[in-house]
C-alpha cells in the first residue's frame, strides 16, 4: 500500500523548471514569432513532438503501462518509453504508480492529485509544494520489464536525449536551432504538460458525469481534444481497464485509434473492451439516479406517482438490457461449443441476439422520450 502524502515541502527543482518553461513560453516565444518568424520546419518539429510525446503519455504511460489495457510489441514499448521520457513527466514506473494510486484512492488523502485539495493543487500544486516518498509497490508487474526498469534507473538520460537533444539536433540540421529550442522544446513541453494536468483539474471539476453521477471525474470534450481523447474521464474512472476513453464512434480519441491501428498492424494485442451492456447499464443507472434526485427536490402533487412510473420504465429498460446480454452470452457459448452440424441452432440464437438488441433499443428510445417530454421532470435531469 502506498503511503499517504504527509510532508509539505517546496520542490525547488519543479518550481524552477516549470515556471521557467511557462515564463519563456509566454515571453521569449512570442518575441521570436514576431521578430524572427516561425518557419514551416519549426512548426512541423513542434507538431511532430507534440504528437509523439503526447501519444506516448496517453497510449504508453497511461493505457499501456498504468492500466495494462492492451499488450504491445517491444518496438512500441520502446517508443512509448523513449518519447514518454521526452515529455518530462517522470519515468513510466513512477507515473504509473501515482496514477494507480489516483484511481485506487481517488478524492482521498492518498490520491496524489486529490481534487478535494483544490483546483490548482490537482493541476500543478501537488508537484510544487508537496514531497512524496517514491514507491513502486503497486507496479510489480512493470518492474518485471527490463526496458521499463532501464528507463526508470536512467530516466534523466532518456528524458534529455528524447525531449531536448533530439529536437535541438533536428533544429540544428534544418538551420533553426533557436526556434527548435523555443518551440520544439519549451513551447511543446508547456503545452503537453498543462494539457495532461488539465485532466486532473478540469476533468475533476467541469463537464458531464455520464456513467457515475457521484464521481468527481467528468467527461469534457475540450480536454479530450487537447489530450488525444483522455478527457472522457467519467467513463475512464468507471471503466479504467478499457483501452478506449471515447467509447462512442464519434468521440475524439486518437489514442484509441492509434491502439486499434497498432492492433491491425500486429504491433498490439489483447485490447480490453468493456461489454456494451455493462456500459449501457452504467449510463442508464446514472440517468435514473439523476431523475430520481431531481424529482426528490420537487414538492408539487403527483411526484410520488411520477416516481413510480419512472421506476417502472427503468425496470423495463433494465430487463430488456439483461435479456439482450443473456442471449448474446449464450450465443458466444454455443458458437464456441457446437459442431458444424448445429450451425442452424447457432443461427437461431444469433437471430435472438438481434431481436433482443432491437428490443432494448426500442425500450431505450421510450425511456428517453418519457424522461425528456414529461413536464414534471426538470430539464437538468433530461437525457
Amino acid at each position: 500500500m502506498s503511503p499517504a502524502k504527509t510532508t509539505r515541502k517546496l520542490n525547488l527543482t519543479n518550481i524552477i523548471l516549470l515556471s521557467s518553461l511557462l515564463l519563456t513560453t509566454l515571453t521569449a516565444l512570442p518575441w521570436y514569432a514576431i521578430h524572427v518568424g516561425i518557419s514551416r520546419s519549426e512548426w512541423l518539429l513542434f507538431l511532430g513532438f507534440v504528437i509523439a510525446t503526447g501519444l506516448s503519455i496517453t497510449v504508453g504511460y497511461h493505457r499501456l503501462f498504468a492500466h495494462r489495457s492492451f499488450q504491445a510489441s517491444p518496438l512500441i514499448t520502446f517508443l512509448a518509453l523513449f518519447f514518454g521520457a521526452g515529455a518530462l513527466e517522470q519515468s513510466a514506473l513512477l507515473w504509473s504508480s501515482q496514477h494507480r494510486d489516483h484511481h485506487r484512492y481517488v478524492d482521498t488523502d492518498r490520491d496524489p492529485y486529490n481534487i478535494k485539495q483544490g483546483f490548482w493543487y490537482a493541476h500543478i500544486g501537488w508537484m510544487l509544494f508537496w514531497h512524496e516518498k517514491p514507491t513502486t509497490v503497486n507496479v510489480e508487474d512493470l518492474r518485471a520489464n527490463a526496458l521499463i526498469m532501464h528507463q526508470h534507473r536512467y530516466y534523466l538520460s532518456w528524458a534529455i536525449t528524447a525531449g531536448v537533444f533530439l529536437p535541438l539536433a533536428i533544429g540544428a540540421v534544418t538551420g533553426h536551432l533557436l526556434g527548435a529550442f523555443l518551440l520544439g522544446v519549451v513551447g511543446r513541453l508547456t503545452l503537453v504538460h498543462h494539457s495532461t494536468w488539465s485532466i486532473n483539474s478540469i476533468c475533476h471539476t467541469f463537464g458531464k458525469a455520464t456513467y457515475d453521477i457521484d464521481a468527481t471525474a467528468r467527461d469534457h470534450w475540450l480536454v479530450a481534444f487537447l489530450t488525444n481523447g483522455e478527457g472522457y474521464h467519467n467513463f475512464h474512472h468507471r471503466f479504467a481497464s478499457d483501452y478506449r476513453n471515447g467509447v462512442r464512434w464519434y468521440q475524439w480519441d486518437p489514442s484509441k485509434w492509434a491502439i486499434a491501428l497498432l492492433s491491425w498492424c500486429g504491433l498490439a494485442k489483447k485490447l480490453y473492451r468493456t461489454a456494451p451492456q455493462a456500459i449501457l447499464a452504467a449510463k442508464t443507472a446514472a440517468e435514473h439516479q439523476r431523475v430520481e434526485r431531481a424529482l426528490g427536490l420537487q414538492q408539487q402533487e403527483g411526484i410520488a406517482a411520477l416516481l413510480e412510473k419512472v421506476r417502472e420504465r427503468y425496470g423495463a429498460l433494465k430487463t430488456a438490457l439483461q435479456e439482450w446480454e443473456y442471449v448474446e452470452k449464450e450465443y458466444y457459448r454455443v458458437r464456441n461449443a457446437v459442431a458444424e452440424k448445429s450451425q442452424a441452432y447457432l443461427r437461431s440464437i444469433q437471430q435472438q441476439v438481434h431481436e433482443r438488441r432491437e428490443a432494448f433499443i426500442i425500450a431505450r428510445h421510450q425511456w428517453v422520450a418519457f424522461i425528456n417530454t414529461n413536464p414534471s421532470i426538470p430539464r437538468t435531469a433530461h437525457i
